[in-house]
């Protein structure tokens, strides 16, 4: 009897070492799409920067266009054609950086489910883990 019950152990042991081994590998897994979830968010973060900052330049450029246009309207029509060619463009160029904000915040709004997510993951390993020596007894 006492053989039986050293041989059921032992295979308990097994399993539990088996289940070990198995939630490590999750571990990792779910560590590395961390990494990668946050190399994603520094690019996307660095993409951002970028458009604020073109965004920033053309908003100060339509500025400068239309001061530049207010000064010379009175004096050459041609060239007030042309600077108002040249806004249409920068308005046009505007659209993209909106869009470009739109996008970035949509990403922004991704990344926060997957770090969601992946916290959800890691609390649940860790009742997983936080239950195990319940069931060794």
């Amino acid at each position: 009897r006492l053989v039986n019950e050293l041989n059921h152990l032992k295979e308990i042991e097994r399993q539990n070492e088996k289940e070990k081994a198995e939630r490590e590998v999750i571990v990792r897994q779910l560590q590395q799409k961390r990494n990668d979830v946050l190399n994603k968010q520094l690019s996307t973060k660095a993409l951002l920067d970028a458009s604020w900052r073109h965004s920033v330049h053309l908003e100060n450029e339509l500025q400068d266009s239309r001061k530049k246009l207010d000064q010379i309207r009175s004096q050459f029509p041609e060239i007030a054609d042309q600077l108002r060619a040249t806004i249409r463009c920068t308005k046009k160029m505007e659209g993209h950086a909106h869009r470009l904000e739109i996008e970035n915040a949509m990403i922004r709004k991704t990344i926060k489910k997957q770090d969601e997510q992946i916290e959800r993951l890691e609390k649940i390993l860790q009742r997983r883990s936080l239950m195990l020596p319940v069931f060794r007894k």
